[in-house]
């Protein structure tokens, strides 16, 4: 096998304990296509969404939706933390799963950052952190 067919399988095996760790976590917001494209947005109920694999396709099934997500389209993933386009005052916390184009096929946002107060959850912050430094390619 050729590095660059490791690398591939590599990152096809990361993303997916990417995934399934992603889903067991609360408050996490599934953003599929950009606009002014299409856009799905899904909530995760961690207690109702599985994943799984079928040859180089993950699924991810919620309760009340789905997605696929084709693992060879996937050129890299970025954890991203910037300004929240809905409110600039804010951080936004995300993970981006990206084709060779660099455009999102797969966005993954942490909701509830802020407490009732606006005070930023260290808490969380430390939860996307670990996330990066342990799935960093």
């Amino acid at each position: 096998m050729d590095d660059g067919a490791d690398n591939k399988r590599k990152l096809s095996e990361t993303a997916e304990a990417l995934l399934r760790e992603v889903v067991r976590l609360p408050d996490m917001l599934f953003v599929m296509g950009k606009s002014p494209q299409a856009v799905m947005e899904g909530w995760v109920s961690m207690d109702e969404t599985q994943v799984s694999v079928q040859e180089d396709w993950i699924s991810v099934e919620g309760k009340a939706w789905h997605c696929h997500l084709h693992l060879a389209e996937v050129r890299d993933f970025l954890f991203v933390e910037g300004p929240d386009v809905h409110d600039r005052k804010r951080q936004a916390f995300s993970i981006r799963f990206l084709q060779q184009d660099k455009a999102p096929l797969l966005m993954i946002f942490f909701g509830q950052m802020y407490d009732n107060a606006g005070v930023l959850s260290a808490d969380k912050v430390a939860r996307f952190r670990s996330l990066q430094d342990r799935y960093r390619l």
